[in-house]
């Protein structure tokens, strides 16, 4: 069987391949400074959301006139773009670590687990709530890195089961268990109503997965009762 994979072109995760035209560029660039300020205010913004926040209150949180920060961004929705954009391109990675084909099977799911877990950090129902109500153009493009997450789940799941490392199942229907899965993480209303983070149940959901998927899933449910530990230990920090 010939697994043919997915590979986006860099830069280009989001807007390009995914159907959604971009939002107007910015009138100048500067990388540096941009990185910068996204790493102030995108734990400001995932964890507690933006649209309580009006724009001078994010430009005083960089300390910057209006002036200077519009030259950047030009609007509220391009700076929540970007932090779309990037926090999408840390959990992509997951797919990277799936395929790394040099590694045993069971450590690259492992590996895509920790990358997964460590980037879900600080993102708050509050935020997809917000994004969802505020930008649903934006939701959009969430919905879409959801589809393509799917299908390299697929891929996965179907090299495993050829070599021996699953046990033998309809790969259909697992991946059907995922999406769903991926419905409740994105719905801030069951997160809530659970008292569960992102994190939380992503950990809890894919450590239990193991147990009915892999053929040996004693050392994977250990690693990811592992990681959920230092989850939730640094959730309690």
């Amino acid at each position: 069987m010939q697994i043919v994979l997915f590979k986006p072109q860099p830069g280009k995760l989001l807007f390009s391949i995914m159907g959604r035209r971009p939002v107007k560029k910015i009138r100048r660039d500067d990388s540096k400074v941009k990185q910068e300020w996204l790493e102030t205010l995108a734990p400001m913004f995932l964890s507690q959301g933006f649209r309580h926040m009006g724009m001078d209150e994010v430009i005083h949180t960089v300390g910057v006139s209006k002036a200077t920060f519009y030259k950047y961004f030009s609007s509220r929705e391009m700076l929540v773009s970007e932090i779309i954009e990037t926090k999408l391109a840390e959990i992509a990675q997951f797919k990277d670590a799936l395929f790394e084909f040099g590694k045993p099977f069971h450590d690259r799911y492992i590996h895509a687990l920790e990358i997964v877990g460590r980037a879900l950090q600080h993102i708050s129902g509050r935020f997809l709530e917000d994004v969802q109500q505020a930008h649903p153009e934006l939701w959009e493009s969430i919905d879409s890195f959801k589809k393509f997450s799917l299908e390299w789940l697929e891929q996965f799941y179907l090299e495993g089961m050829r070599d021996g490392h699953l046990k033998p199942q309809n790969p259909k229907v697992i991946v059907l268990a995922d999406r769903a899965f991926l419905r409740s993480l994105t719905n801030s209303n069951e997160l809530k109503a659970c008292n569960l983070s992102m994190q939380e149940a992503f950990m809890g959901y894919f450590t239990m997965k193991a147990q009915g998927i892999f053929q040996e899933p004693t050392a994977v449910i250990r690693a990811g009762q592992t990681l959920a530990s230092a989850v939730a230990s640094n959730q309690d920090a």
